[in-house]
């Protein structure tokens, strides 16, 4: 298959870098084209994509990827073919090949948009991959629960990379895994404030009032901003609980929170109470 002819009409930068000269009408042709055999197109267009800063152009690949990745769902409910999950498998298998890894990153940004439950395993792999795990654990946060598999395989991985820990805890929590409830109450005593602060988050979103004196013992040795932050997880927490299990939330801040700033947390707790 030649895919040249889909990918002419779409617009090159012009000297200053600023794309211009578009003409809807052949452009929207190219890609109804396209859509006929989206799976095969897909494959000769991430063979195109280039490592950004190498030689060479693959703007109009680029565009015409990430176009079909918007309209695959809606596509798929109209023609009824399952062309979906192909055209999401097709990428998917190309993580597995030998590209730069910000065409791999590429590839699954528009798997966030397109993939399903099928793609899971094959972004999940990037998870302790530094330079792609953000892309991977968006992608996998934007499928959904069935993703939370992946964060969870993950975490023993990385604990020693500050960078790929604190992104997969942010998974876990976005999801709120309650099986993950040992793993944020872990995080409560880690060294660096962003992945105690995602503890605080996890245990907030979970809302397991067992893990509550935990939570605000937790909670008092924090300062500066993540002081601020987790006094509002703090009434999160609260508003999922029970009452008579939220009051001692609304009293830790009454006796914790006395610095003038801090006057409305005491406004809300009294309110609360």
């Amino acid at each position: 298959m030649d895919i040249q002819p889909y990918l002419d009409p779409f617009p090159l930068p012009a000297k200053r870098g600023i794309l211009s000269d578009i003409n809807k009408e052949k452009t929207e042709k190219a890609v109804q084209e396209a859509m006929k055999d989206p799976e095969a197109v897909a494959s000769l267009l991430v063979k195109r994509l280039l490592d950004p800063g190498a030689e060479g152009n693959d703007i109009q690949a680029r565009h015409l990827l990430h176009t079909m990745a918007v309209r695959i769902p809606n596509y798929d409910r109209k023609v009824n073919g399952n062309k979906r999950v192909k055209f999401s498998l097709v990428l998917a298998k190309s993580l597995s090949g030998n590209y730069p890894d910000r065409v791999k990153a590429f590839v699954i940004r528009q798997l966030q948009i397109c993939g399903g439950e099928e793609v899971v395993p094959a972004i999940g792999a990037f998870l302790i991959v530094e330079g792609i795990a953000d892309d991977a654990a968006q992608a996998l946060i934007a499928i959904g629960k069935v993703s939370v598999e992946q964060f969870r395989k993950a975490l023993p991985e990385v604990k020693n990379n500050s960078i790929l820990y604190r992104n997969v805890l942010h998974g876990l929590a976005e999801l709120a895994d309650d099986s993950s409830k040992e793993s944020f109450l872990e995080a409560l005593v880690n060294e660096d404030d962003e992945c105690r602060l995602l503890g605080l988050w996890g245990l907030t979103q979970i809302g397991d009032s067992s893990t509550l004196e935990s939570f605000l013992k937790a909670d008092q040795k924090e300062k500066g901003f993540s002081r601020i932050k987790a006094a509002s997880y703090c009434l999160k927490f609260a508003e999922k609980i029970q009452k008579k299990d939220a009051a001692k939330i609304y009293r830790h801040l009454q006796k914790t929170r006395t610095l003038p700033e801090e006057k409305y947390l005491q406004q809300i707790a009294v309110s609360a109470l």
